[in-house]
């Protein structure tokens, strides 16, 4: 099957698991490796894959018959695209947050974000730390706390959001600093 037939998302489209599950099984690693060469992360890049075909699937009634494979890829890139971006403006929140920069007023954060720091869960703590203070890659920290890449990312990912949910009045503070400092 080079292009999804109109029988094929005709049948998906009327709940036919075994064509959902065709399609799935012809498409899965292509789009895997298409999403791969954007964020070189093969576990990020299924991720955003099987995302794509649970929406494929929770939405199979407004399925339209001209769902060709150029739309897949084409879904598979801007949904990578779009996760890139959202982790950038979240990395971007806590990218830098050392001990002992200097900033006007940089006392009340630095008081602020150590509390918050010492909030999250112990291990999600420990993987903050390791990733962002002392700088490791997501293999590293895996490879040191014998865990998964994949459990290091997630709690990269849900220290972030906890520190940008718990730092948000400080925000233009922080963009005013990275501007400041040409970041």
């Amino acid at each position: 099957m080079d292009t999804p037939s109109s029988d094929i998302i005709l049948k998906i489209k009327q709940g036919d698991k075994k064509a959902f599950e065709s399609l799935f099984k012809e498409y899965y690693a292509r789009l895997c490796e298409y999403s791969c060469l954007l964020t070189k992360d093969k576990d990020i890049s299924c991720e955003i894959v099987q995302d794509f075909f649970a929406r494929l699937w929770e939405n199979r009634e407004t399925l339209t018959i001209a769902m060709t494979k150029p739309y897949m890829f084409k879904a598979i890139h801007n949904n990578t695209i779009k996760y890139l971006g959202k982790q950038r403006k979240l990395d971007s929140l806590t990218d830098g947050f050392e001990y002992g920069y200097d900033m006007p007023y940089d006392f009340e954060l630095t008081e602020q974000l150590e509390k918050s720091l010492n909030e999250l869960p112990p291990r999600c703590k420990e993987i903050f730390i390791l990733s962002r203070i002392e700088k490791l890659r997501h293999q590293e920290i895996a490879d040191k706390l014998g865990i998964s890449p994949r459990t290091v990312e997630v709690q990269i990912r849900n220290a972030n959001q906890i520190l940008k949910e718990k730092l948000k009045e400080f925000i233009p503070l922080l963009f005013f600093y990275f501007l400041t400092k040409g970041f």
